[in-house]
């Protein structure tokens, strides 16, 4: 894989997380 590919893969990761941290958030809120 190349670099370019790691980080694209990198920031989809960190993305997912952060999409899952505050759906969990608002479900708790709701």
């Amino acid at each position: 894989m190349s670099k370019k590919t790691q980080k694209i893969v990198v920031y989809l990761m960190l993305i997912a997380m952060l999409a899952g941290t505050v759906l969990s958030g608002l479900s708790m809120l709701f």
